[in-house]
């Protein structure tokens, strides 16, 4: 299938030009706030803390906002010793962030069988300007995460055809690096994909032997110490947007909690991991690895906002089924409904330029964030602001319930362009899993 270039590529050349000039001007006049990027002094400072002592990873707090380093040994060591100051640091990672987002939105278009030509050139360059301007990138951007990298690493290696023998190299890394991307082993193997199952496994050992090798007594702590994120973080945040987060908030932390969120985590699991491999061997290869990333934010004891750039591919997905099913409609009414999902997940998720608490400077912030929150007010919202303030939690859930109604009911079908119509998995260049060119 083939994207229009006469129009995506002005279309995508503009959108991506205006959103990658704001974010700059945005960035260049607000630096104290979007430009210090607190999280990834976490992982500098934490690192060079080995040097001293092995010890103090895990009991001391990093950067300018005294934070702890929560991440399994390998993600010190990756940025242990690195021939870099802060301030290159800063490029390396926001470049690096940059040019994921823009592979992931590529190879998600790819996965549903568009040719590599101009047009998909210009929905990645159209898809990739908004996507840049979600809250979760901007957070992420903001913060220095390492989210869009994780998930890059994911999408690009879940893309490989099936044959390559290091097909799950880069879910096992990810998952060293941290934990929560492990449901994609879960998703390799629930899918019959073995070799590829194994190797991230493997490669997930491997980085927890190096931190053995390298830095025992750090690895001693984290992976026996009991280490418990909840005393370092406030799980009832607004910004926890996971099933857990959601129950904190209205129940508080106690046994009668802990109890229903291990319930709906584990039905959630089952439910998503279900629909992600139907999907799959249906050759919906893209809204099956959508679906399982989605899944592990629900159950993940933390998702903080940032860690939604799952978002997207998603948009991805949506904006193809919106111009696929749209073509097909019948009357312009149909068609804007089919329009309104790629537009509903941008205005959802839409980093607005708002005002924060005490500045009138206005920077990126997601709707979320108009809610009260901090100091106990989130235990007090009414029923509306509940409903807005698990805004991603509850879309996540309709997502995965979704993909469960259409994976049980959907049979195989072979219709080109379709987002829930059967075909076989693509690799990062278009090729199809079954060994062959591009799609047709």
């Amino acid at each position: 299938m083939s994207l229009s270039a006469r129009i995506w590529l002005p279309v995508g050349v503009l959108i991506a030009g205006i959103a990658g000039a704001a974010w700059v001007w945005t960035v260049r006049h607000h630096p104290d706030l979007l430009w210090r990027l607190l999280d990834l002094q976490v992982y500098d400072d934490a690192a060079a803390s080995l040097s001293r002592a092995q010890h103090r990873l895990y009991t001391h707090r990093f950067g300018d906002a005294g934070l702890p380093f929560i991440y399994p040994p390998f993600a010190a060591l990756v940025f242990y010793k690195l021939p870099l100051g802060f301030a290159a640091l800063k490029l390396l990672v926001t470049g690096l962030t940059l040019g994921g987002l823009a592979a992931v939105v590529w190879v998600s278009w790819g996965m549903l069988g568009h040719r590599r030509d101009a047009g998909r050139v210009g929905a990645t360059l159209a898809v990739t300007g908004a996507a840049l301007w979600l809250e979760p990138v901007q957070q992420t951007l903001a913060f220095g995460q390492v989210n869009v990298i994780l998930m890059a690493a994911v999408v690009l290696d879940l893309a490989q055809p099936d044959r390559r023998p290091w097909k799950g190299a880069g879910v096992g890394l990810a998952t060293g690096f941290k934990l929560t991307p492990a449901i994609f082993i879960a998703y390799l193997l629930v899918t019959r994909r073995f070799r590829a199952a194994a190797v991230a496994t493997g490669t997930f050992l491997a980085t927890v032997a190096a931190g053995w090798a390298l830095i025992p007594g750090a690895s001693r702590t984290y992976w026996f110490g009991a280490i418990d994120v909840g005393d370092n973080v406030g799980q009832d945040f607004i910004s926890n947007q996971s099933f857990n987060g959601m129950l904190r908030r209205l129940l508080g932390s106690g046994p009668a909690e802990q109890a229903l969120w291990l319930l709906l985590a584990g039905a959630t699991a089952v439910v998503g991991l279900a629909a992600a491999a139907l999907l799959s061997r249906r050759g919906r290869e893209l809204a099956g690895v959508v679906t399982c990333g989605v899944t592990g934010l629900l159950v993940s004891p933390i998702s903080w906002t940032h860690h939604w750039v799952w978002a997207a591919p998603l948009l991805v997905l949506l904006t193809h089924t919106a111009l696929v099913r749209g073509a097909r409609a019948a009357g312009p009414a149909r068609r804007a409904l089919w329009a309104a999902l790629p537009v509903g997940l941008v205005l959802l998720a839409f980093a607005w330029p708002m005002a924060r608490p005490g500045t009138a400077a206005l920077t990126p912030q997601g709707l979320l964030w108009r809610l009260p929150y901090e100091q106990g007010r989130e235990h007090r919202w009414t029923a509306l602001q509940t409903l807005l303030g698990n805004g991603y939690l509850l879309a996540g859930a309709a997502l995965v319930a979704t993909a469960a109604g259409l994976a049980a009911r959907a049979a195989p079908r072979t219709s080109e362009g379709d987002a829930v119509a059967a075909r076989p998995r693509t690799d990062t260049v278009g090729a199809s899993v079954n060994g062959g060119g591009s799609p047709p």
